[in-house]
């Protein structure tokens, strides 16, 4: 008995894109690294088309691309903010593929981004996901690796 049980409350998290996992403490933007907008973990990106790291409800689709907000059927909240004040590009190099309160699945493109168009336009491309506090609740931001990944791999869970 057990021995076949998963957490069943265990949401698994995949790299949105190829790269490298950094720890969120390594990101390049003290907002970021202080945990300021709650805790979870980077990627430095090498390819640009960024998926769904997580099932849920957009709750938050930037206009100009950069930042992407998913709420999990748990309450679990989470932000994809691709690069460093990429903000100020309005939109230049992002191609959005979703809208605001599309439900999406794990997997489902969110939008693709030109990087070698915006890599010197931009401080870095390092690219954080981060857990908001007040939607974390009582669960917990367990990174799995660290290091080169293939979009789609588990990085992490939260528990």
């Amino acid at each position: 008995m057990g021995l076949f049980t998963k957490k069943s409350k265990e949401i698994e998290i995949i790299a949105p894109v190829d790269g490298e996992i950094i720890k969120l403490d390594d990101v390049n933007d003290e907002v970021f690294s202080q945990k300021m907008l709650g805790d979870g973990f980077g990627i430095k990106p090498s390819a640009g088309n960024f998926l769904a790291p997580m099932t849920g409800k957009l709750m938050t689709v930037f206009p100009t691309g950069h930042a992407y907000g998913i709420k999990h059927a748990s309450g679990v909240e989470m932000l994809l903010h691709i690069g460093m004040d990429t903000v100020s590009l309005n939109g230049e190099g992002f191609n959005i593929k979703v809208k605001q309160d599309d439900n999406v699945k794990q997997g489902d493109l969110l939008c693709e981004v030109n990087l070698s168009q915006i890599k010197d336009k931009v401080p870095s491309l390092d690219t954080p996901i981060v857990f908001t506090p007040d939607a974390i609740g009582n669960h917990t931001i367990k990174l799995l690796k660290t290091g080169k990944v293939k979009q789609g791999e588990v990085v992490a869970v939260v528990e």
